[in-house]
């Protein structure tokens, strides 16, 4: 085993600084094509391999390759979940060259589909709204409506039709009446996606929520921190573009009973929603691996993927981390324009709203003055794509 071996961070340009501001060198692996990573100040080296969600083989292979390249001991992170399902299916032959912790298969199988899900949530009694399985609705008039459909996996949603022809990113589709509910189905029918129907919490994307820890073998939490959607992108039911991150009580001691009870390991995020009539807190999704939260956390005092790491590659932990900053906001600049726009477009924020929900401590999605290589890279590749883009049409 390394004196002091790399992480091997699976993901993107926020996970990597992570390592970057505790002079943790990491090696960078983009299976998207993602090479910013590659270029923050303590990535040791870059690695595009294969997609797992479109040939996992391939991916492990070149996992294999580093793990023999670099030697074993190495600190395996990922990020998303066509990552998690190759370490959780292959975790045996990766542990040979990687260390790393999760929960018992059976729970990161439910976090994958959120068919077995909902049995978990049963199970464990998980304040989650009432859901059905697609096969079990037999009678879409006699649903209480509004609901939302939810894919039980999200590796394949966003090439499907459906999202395509709504020309966004929506994670759910929001569904007001049964006559739309059958237009959906047919359409989702056809390409044979599973899904989930889920009554719907009414309120905003600024009513979602989240608690982030980490985990020991002993589940035992190592730290952890609780968070807040402000927008997405589309602002209905889209991909996070700005975060904060908040004190809750209430969803903090919820949070670690559930995990208590779960005998849970390793890295956690759970989403709630909190509804916006009753005041209740749903939980929406368990979620086990390392996210883009980690970077805002590490910004605001808890860095847990260094925690992790010093717990998978030295065995060392402190006490229980709580004390984090709250006033940051994290942005990622262009799809928050996108947002405000829309959102002004509708007449749900003026542009004074708007500055004044940014206001204070800011990082970004790229931007950082402590570390601007990976800025001037994207940059440059921008400035290559327009140009390639240009010598197309000439």
């Amino acid at each position: 085993m390394h004196s002091q071996p790399p992480a091997v961070v699976m993901g993107n340009l926020m996970m990597g600084r992570c390592f970057t501001l505790e002079n943790i060198p990491y090696i960078g692996i983009t299976t998207k094509n993602d090479k910013r990573l590659f270029y923050s100040k303590a990535c040791l080296a870059g690695y595009a391999l294969e997609n797992p969600s479109v040939n996992e083989e391939a991916t492990l292979e070149g996992l294999i390759r580093i793990g023999r390249e670099y030697g074993p001991g190495l600190p395996l992170f990922y990020t998303n979940d066509a990552q998690l399902k190759l370490v959780n299916r292959h975790a045996d032959v990766l542990h040979e060259w990687f260390v790393f912790t999760m929960p018992e298969k059976r729970l990161i199988d439910a976090s994958l589909d959120k068919h077995l899900f909902d049995s978990l949530a049963a199970e464990y009694h998980l304040p989650v709204p009432p859901t059905f399985h697609k096969d079990d609705v037999s009678d879409p008039d006699a649903l209480d409506y509004p609901v939302i459909i939810k894919p039980t996996s999200r590796i394949h949603w966003f090439q499907s039709s459906v999202i395509k022809e709504l020309g966004s990113q929506q994670k759910i589709l929001l569904v007001e009446d049964a006559a739309a509910f059958k237009r959906y189905k047919e359409k989702i029918d056809r390409e044979n996606i599973d899904y989930i129907v889920q009554k719907y919490v009414r309120g905003s994307e600024a009513q979602i929520l989240s608690f982030h820890g980490f985990y020991d073998e002993h589940s035992e939490p190592l730290g952890y921190y609780c968070g807040r959607k402000i927008r997405t992108y589309p602002y209905d039911y889209g991909l996070s573009c700005s975060l904060t991150l908040i004190e809750h009580e209430a969803m903090t001691r919820i949070s670690l009973d559930i995990l208590k009870r779960l005998n849970f390991k390793g890295p956690i995020k759970i989403d709630y929603k909190l509804d916006e009539q009753s005041g209740e807190l749903y939980l929406l999704e368990l979620n086990p691996r390392y996210n883009m939260w980690h970077y805002i956390g590490a910004r605001a005092g808890i860095n847990l993927p260094a925690l992790a790491w010093r717990y998978l590659a030295e065995g060392r932990r402190s006490e229980v981390q709580t004390v984090y900053e709250t006033g940051i906001k994290w942005i990622s600049g262009f799809q928050e324009l996108l947002t405000f726009r829309d959102m002004k477009k509708h007449g749900l924020i003026s542009t004074s709203e708007w500055l004044r929900s940014l206001s204070g401590h800011r990082i970004y999605q790229t931007y950082a003055p402590d570390d601007l290589k990976p800025v001037v890279y994207a940059a440059w590749d921008t400035f290559k794509g327009g140009v390639r883009k240009i010598r197309k049409i000439f």
